[in-house]
């Protein structure tokens, strides 16, 4: 008996270190994603909004499918351990909604309704901050609510971009650099607590 409960502890322990790390993965992705988009535009005079709306919405559906792909890698690990787990279309699509809700709130409604107070490139960096900030703490809340699961590494990625939304007036010409490398910050932030925590798991 006590070498059956060494070896589930041992498996336990195996399957939350491959969790945290295809977490990390996740958002290593969305670094990628959004330090391209600055190298893109780096050498643009003006950035128009047509490949600012193609670049993000590819990019949406990039981090879709690579979600999915590990959330099949998952359910194999999960099955292979004995462990049931939610199905990917109900949590599949709460991630979805958080997102798309907060391409609606951060990329349109807001920038539209700071217009009238703020500079374009404010208004855009704060829209920004928030579509991050919103979407990933949908993703926290799906997590909590599908998987039981309080994902404490995830707090610095939607945390640290909404704390910022205040300073960004502050750096109207760069707005959206600043808001971008916060959110690049955060995501980093983020990969390295899952990292810490799928090494402490293994003890």
């Amino acid at each position: 008996m006590e070498e059956l409960k060494a070896v589930l502890e041992r498996v336990e322990e195996k399957l939350i270190a491959a969790e945290k790390i295809y977490a990390a993965m996740q958002f290593q992705v969305w670094i990628v994603i959004v330090t391209l988009y600055y190298v893109l535009i780096g050498p643009l005079k003006t950035v128009p909004w047509q490949l600012t709306a193609i670049y993000w919405i590819s990019a949406f559906i990039v981090f879709a499918y690579f979600t999915k792909i590990i959330w099949k890698r998952l359910i194999k690990l999960h099955l292979s351990a004995g462990r049931k787990t939610v199905s990917f279309s109900e949590f599949g699509w709460a991630i979805a909604f958080s997102w798309i809700s907060g391409t609606i709130l951060g990329w349109i409604i807001i920038p539209r309704y700071l217009s009238g107070t703020f500079e374009p490139l404010v208004a855009l960096g704060i829209g920004y901050s928030i579509f991050i900030s919103w979407s990933v703490f949908g993703m926290f809340l799906a997590f909590w609510y599908f998987e039981k699961s309080l994902e404490k590494e995830m707090i610095p990625a939607f945390l640290i971009p909404a704390l910022i939304i205040p300073l960004i007036p502050k750096v109207a010409k760069a707005a959206m650099v600043y808001a971008g490398f916060t959110v690049a910050f955060a995501f980093g932030l983020t990969v390295l607590a899952y990292i810490y925590s799928a090494f402490k798991s293994l003890g």
